[in-house]
C-alpha cells in the first residue's frame, strides 16, 4: 500500500546512522551538547575564578561573558524513482540507505567546518569560527590570546615528528583549561604514519594502538580519528587542505550546539514528498536536514598541529 509522508519525521528507527555519525565526527561524539529551542543561544562563560583563604570572602573579579551559538542547517536531497517506494517498508529500506549515505558526508563537513575551514565564519560557506580560525587570529577582549601562540607547524620531517607532538600537546596540558579526564585529540588518518615513527628518548612509542575497543592514545590521551580535521577555506565533505591535528585540553571547551527539529528532536530527519499529478515524471523527492551550532570556549583550551608538507 503506498504511503503519504506529508511532515518531517526523525531517523531514530535507524540506530546505524546516528552510529555512524558518531563514529566519524569528533564534535558529534565529544562536544558538549547545548540543546537550543531557538536559532541562537548565549553560553555564559568565566575566563578566570577567585579562590579566598582564611575567614574573609573575597570577591571574584573575573570577567563573565558568553559564547554565542548560531544554528546551522546541514542538508540533503535525493530524488528517487516512485516505483522503489510503493509501499511503508520500502520508504523506510529508502530512507535508511539514502541517511546512511548522508550521514557519512555529514560527519565529515560537520567537523570541518568546527575544525578546519580557513575563512571568518559567514553562516554558510563558512557556518562557524573554527578551531583553526579561532587559534590562528588574535582572540577577543579580556581572552589574552595571541594568534599563533597554540599553533605549531609541522613540515613533514621524521626527525622532527616527537618535538611537534610533544610541543602541541605541551601547550594545552601548561594551561588554566586542561583536564586530564576530559583531554582528547582529533586527528586527520594522515597523523598515523607520522605517530609510528615518533618515539621518546627512551626509545619508547608516543602512539598506542587501542585494542578490544579500546581508543588510540597519543602521549597516553584518546585520539579521535577524523577525515574533517584538515584545512578548507570552504565548509567540505572531502576538504584537501592541510592535514591538523588538535589537542583539546577539557572537550567542554567544544560546545555543540543542537537545535531542536519540527518532530520534537535534535538529530536528524527526513521529509518524503511523493510524486504529484502535475509532475512530468514519476519521481519521489526525499529531505534530510539537521541544525547544528559550534562555539569554542576559549582559544587556549586548544592547541593545532598542522602538516604543511
Amino acid at each position: 500500500m503506498a504511503i503519504d509522508i506529508s511532515n518531517w519525521i526523525p531517523i531514530e528507527w535507524a540506530p546505524e546512522v546516528l552510529s555512524r555519525v558518531n563514529q566519524d565526527s569528533a564534535i558529534e561524539a565529544f562536544g558538549s551538547p547545548h540543546v537550543m529551542t531557538t536559532d541562537t543561544q548565549r553560553v555564559l562563560r568565566s575566563l578566570d575564578a577567585t579562590v579566598g583563604t582564611g575567614a574573609t570572602y573575597t570577591s571574584d573579579a573575573s570577567t563573565n561573558d558568553y559564547i554565542l551559538l548560531d544554528a546551522v542547517k546541514f542538508t540533503g536531497q535525493f530524488i528517487v524513482d516512485s516505483d522503489a517506494l510503493r509501499d511503508a517498508d520500502s520508504v523506510v529500506d529508502t530512507l535508511r540507505k539514502k541517511a546512511g549515505d548522508w550521514a557519512t558526508s555529514y560527519a565529515v563537513a560537520f567537523d570541518n567546518a568546527c575544525i578546519g575551514v580557513t575563512a571568518a565564519a559567514n553562516g554558510t560557506t563558512a557556518p562557524f569560527t573554527s578551531i583553526y580560525k579561532a587559534v590562528r587570529t588574535n582572540g577577543q577582549t579580556g581572552e589574552s590570546y595571541t594568534a599563533d601562540d597554540n599553533y605549531v607547524n609541522h613540515g613533514g620531517a621524521a626527525s622532527a615528528a616527537y618535538t611537534d607532538l610533544d610541543s602541541v600537546m605541551r601547550k594545552v596540558e601548561t594551561g588554566f583549561y586542561y583536564s586530564p579526564s576530559r583531554a582528547l585529540v582529533i586527528a586527520h588518518p594522515t597523523f598515523k604514519g607520522v605517530m609510528r615513527s615518533a618515539k621518546d628518548t627512551t626509545g619508547q612509542p608516543i602512539f598506542i594502538q587501542g585494542v578490544a575497543g579500546t581508543p588510540d592514545t597519543l602521549f597516553g590521551v584518546p585520539i579521535q580519528w577524523s577525515l574533517g580535521a584538515k584545512t578548507a577555506n570552504q565548509r567540505s565533505t572531502a576538504p584537501e587542505g592541510n592535514p591538523l591535528l588538535v589537542v583539546v585540553g577539557d572537550t567542554d571547551a567544544l560546545m555543540r550546539g543542537d537545535r531542536l527539529n519540527d518532530s520534537g528532536g535534535n538529530g536528524p530527519e527526513a521529509l518524503v514528498d511523493r510524486a504529484r499529478a502535475q509532475d512530468s515524471t514519476d519521481q519521489d523527492a526525499l529531505k534530510l536536514r539537521v541544525r547544528k551550532a559550534f562555539g569554542l570556549s576559549h582559544p587556549k583550551a586548544v592547541a593545532v598541529l598542522e602538516k604543511t608538507a
